[in-house]
């Protein structure tokens, strides 16, 4: 892994991608060993973003929507020991949007902004949708409603 440092921004981004997908492979072949093997992806990503293959924001969608992924093929109970809680998803996921909910724009008025604008607007619905795959498994009430009161502004964002 210390050879990626010396990679080109993108090129490790590919190496990185190859890397996780083997994780993948390795992970639905093979029931036993499975939380191994879900520790090592969640460490990636981790490490990842130390490495600045992923910024923050990547990194906490590639984690939720990873543990969402396990959710939904039933993998999660045999691996709950290894997984972050749906609060912590939630929470990184909204901690990384990048404009608060007020300052939240219409899609017309998106028309006549710039493209850091809407990049924003784009990037704080990739993070609010990531985070609405672990609304169901919310237990602490405050966090389900702001992620709630996010998800009633997901049809401004672009």
């Amino acid at each position: 892994m210390d050879d990626l440092v010396c990679l080109s921004p993108p090129e490790r981004v590919r190496r990185w991608a190859r890397l996780l997908d083997q994780v993948d492979t390795r992970l639905r072949d093979r029931a036993d060993g499975r939380v191994d093997w879900v520790r090592l992806k969640l460490t990636l990503i981790r490490k990842g973003r130390a490495m600045e293959v992923y910024s923050a924001s990547e990194a906490a969608v590639r984690t939720a929507a990873f543990v969402a992924e396990l959710h939904r093929e039933g993998i999660a109970d045999e691996v709950a020991e290894v997984l972050p809680s749906a609060e912590e998803l939630v929470r990184a996921c909204l901690a990384e949007i990048p404009i608060p909910p007020e300052r939240v724009l219409t899609r017309g008025v998106l028309d006549d902004l710039d493209v850091d604008a809407i990049r924003t607007s784009r990037q704080a619905k990739i993070l609010v949708e990531a985070a609405e795959q672990h609304r169901a498994r919310l237990r602490d009430g405050r966090l389900a409603a702001e992620l709630r009161s996010w998800s009633s502004l997901k049809p401004r964002l672009v």
